[in-house]
């Protein structure tokens, strides 16, 4: 089966194996994202987007549309719709949810829930430039070469950090992102990733 398309992709999420993803309890501010998929021109990218400067939090920093639950939100899935449809204006009906990533908890105290999910055909953005300063479209194929996944690391201070970092044109990707996507390379395309360090 050709790997580069949303049929296969929506398969591997439906495969018993990929439902039993790693749920993690922690007391951390608990926060939701969204991983899309879109096709375009018959190619299949992953929505990314780069937080505007102007933020107080991870300001710049590339990620997934999503943030923080809030006191209205009934669940992690809405907040993540919720978030989502603030960051880059694509609305729930626009989203078929597919599964679940495993949870992370980030190193500054949130813990995130990732969903996964196919936008829609002529689905149109509507970008909020006080959130994300840019639209980011990741090719799949930059996420089934496992050189572009690199497991590295950086001091910030006095400590050093170990962390997973993928290499796409001039772009940052590391952290909780890098993390994740790290995680459905490995869950749908089996690529083999190793932490060298």
């Amino acid at each position: 089966m050709i790997k580069n398309n949303l049929k296969f992709i929506n398969k591997k999420f439906s495969e018993k194996l990929l439902l039993s993803f790693n749920k993690i309890s922690s007391s951390a501010k608990k926060s939701a994202v969204m991983c899309l998929f879109i096709e375009k021109k018959n190619r299949i990218y992953l929505i990314l987007t780069k937080r505007s400067e102007k933020l107080n939090q991870h300001a710049g920093e590339i990620s997934f549309p999503g943030g923080s639950l809030e006191n209205h939100d009934k669940n992690s899935l809405m907040a993540a719709f919720r978030e989502t449809y603030e960051e880059i204006g694509i609305p729930e009906r626009r989203i078929n949810v597919i599964g679940q990533l495993d949870d992370y908890i980030t190193g500054t105290g949130f813990h995130i829930e990732t969903y996964v999910g196919i936008i829609k055909k002529n689905t149109i953005f509507r970008v909020n430039n006080e959130e994300v300063s840019e639209l980011i479209f990741l090719p799949i194929e930059v996420l089934q070469n496992k050189t572009n996944i690199m497991w590295t690391s950086k001091k910030f201070g006095n400590k050093s950090y170990n962390f997973w970092k993928i290499k796409f044109l001039n772009y940052n990707i590391w952290g909780a992102t890098a993390s994740i996507l790290a995680n459905l390379s490995v869950k749908v395309w089996d690529t083999k990733l190793q932490k060298a360090i």
